[in-house]
């Protein structure tokens, strides 16, 4: 076995030094703690999100953020395949809280959309978030989080193979 195979050569340190003034370091902190499983549980239970079914809340969360989507759209956010979306779209219309409805622009399409109920979880969520981003910034002045709205909106604005 060579010492390649054997990890003697590896260098357990990360790729890229854990500066915090690294735009890339900060964002995949950011990222990665937002997409954690525990930060998903704990909004769905403080949402009081109905099912224990935590992708159920993702296609929840997101169409609460992009308004009704294309199916394939909505797989293509959240990186599933089609056939998964499906599944959980079908448990979602028994729930109570998504309806697929006619595409306007293409007659032969549909759309899946937050019912009533749907978008009433969708506002908890939006007003849970905000209150744990303000708490977040509580201590920041309000130029420093203005600042920070605009570079964000512009970042996201600018970002390479950003989805819309």
């Amino acid at each position: 076995m060579t010492r390649a195979r054997r990890g003697e050569d590896a260098d357990l340190s990360p790729v890229i030094k854990p500066d915090p003034l690294d735009p890339r370091v900060s964002l995949s902190t950011i990222i990665h703690w937002a997409d954690s499983h525990a930060v998903r549980v704990d909004l769905m239970t403080a949402v009081e999100f109905p099912v224990d079914d935590v992708p159920m809340f993702l296609v929840v969360n997101q169409l609460s953020y992009r308004g009704a989507m294309r199916p394939s759209d909505l797989a293509l956010a959240l990186g599933t395949g089609r056939a998964n979306l499906t599944k959980i779209a079908h448990r979602l219309h028994d729930a109570g809280l998504i309806v697929r409805v006619p595409e306007p622009s293409d007659e032969r399409g549909v759309l899946l959309a937050l019912t009533p109920q749907g978008r009433e979880i969708g506002e908890r969520i939006m007003e849970r978030v905000q209150r744990d981003l303000e708490s977040a910034l509580a201590d920041w002045s309000e130029e420093d989080v203005t600042t920070l709205k605009g570079l964000l909106a512009r970042l996201a604005r600018d970002a390479p193979g950003r989805h819309r």
